[in-house]
């Protein structure tokens, strides 16, 4: 029976120290996991605690990327068959990814923001421009006609011909025209027309060593392919997002990537869409 007493409390001190995490732990060196670390632009998720955003009073977790995209698409309520990108560029990797959606029968619209701390998907906090920071808006609308969306996509014909040829490298030519107090530079590739403008008094080399670093990026990576034509339309001047988009038909239907600040973040995003 004595033997039996002094087993009891040292099985029980056993159990008490391994339940209040003691010295146990599954790495032997004493070192630790890290989550979130500057290598991962999105952080973590199923690891990842659930972290107090410290501009709300809501808790909200740090998603990831592919993440953030399966919130969008869910909170999308459309006719329009949904396409999103795999990729939206972020400026730092201690930065985080979220979105603002809207949508109804005939069209979605999604703005992706950058932010400082984790903001979820459609919080008001999106508004607030010391919080979030636009991205890109990309979007999808269906039209009457197939015609109709052709025209929507601003695709341009003819774009391969005429006067002052600017080689743009691959074997693609560019071809420059002017304005309205503005300067074009228009090429084709496959079915997509591309242009970029600049003003009239900006130097002509600025929208030529744009376009050449499009030609490029595309001999890297591949515009979705559109049934029937896509068009590109881009601003040499930096900045200018207004003036930025590049928009693709599918039978009746348009999808929009717009509002970037930097051409070839914008490209990156289209190139990378699925279904």
């Amino acid at each position: 029976m004595k033997t039996k007493f002094l087993i009891v409390p040292v099985v029980f001190s056993a159990l008490l120290l391994a339940s209040c995490g003691g010295s146990y732990s599954s790495d032997s060196s004493g070192t630790s996991n890290s989550y979130g670390s500057s290598n991962n632009n999105y952080g973590k998720t199923t690891d990842d605690t659930m972290k107090k955003d410290t501009n709300s009073n809501s808790q909200v977790s740090t998603l990831s990327e592919k993440d953030v995209l399966a919130t969008v698409k869910s909170k999308l309520d459309s006719d329009v068959v949904v396409m999103l990108p795999k990729s939206i560029p972020l400026s730092s990797n201690k930065h985080y990814l979220s979105a603002m959606t809207t949508s109804s029968p005939d069209e979605y619209n999604v703005v992706f923001y950058e932010t400082k701390s984790p903001i979820s998907v459609n919080s008001s906090d999106l508004k607030d421009t010391a919080k979030a920071t636009p991205l890109a808006t990309v979007s999808g609308k269906n039209y009457a006609t197939e015609q109709e969306a052709a025209d929507a996509t601003g695709h341009m014909d003819n774009v391969n011909t005429g006067m002052n040829g600017v080689d743009l490298g691959s074997g693609i030519t560019g071809y420059s025209d002017a304005g309205a107090g503005s300067t074009f530079l228009n090429w084709a590739e496959g079915r997509w027309s591309m242009g970029i403008r600049n003003t009239t008094s900006a130097d002509p080399q600025d929208s030529i060593d744009l376009a050449k670093k499009i030609v490029a990026k595309l001999e890297q990576e591949t515009l979705p392919a559109p049934h029937q034509v896509g068009g590109m339309k881009l601003e040499a001047a930096p900045n200018r997002a207004d003036g930025n988009i590049i928009s693709w038909q599918e039978g009746k239907t348009d999808y929009i990537v717009s509002g970037f600040t930097d051409p070839l973040d914008g490209i990156t995003i289209t190139t990378s869409f699925i279904e």
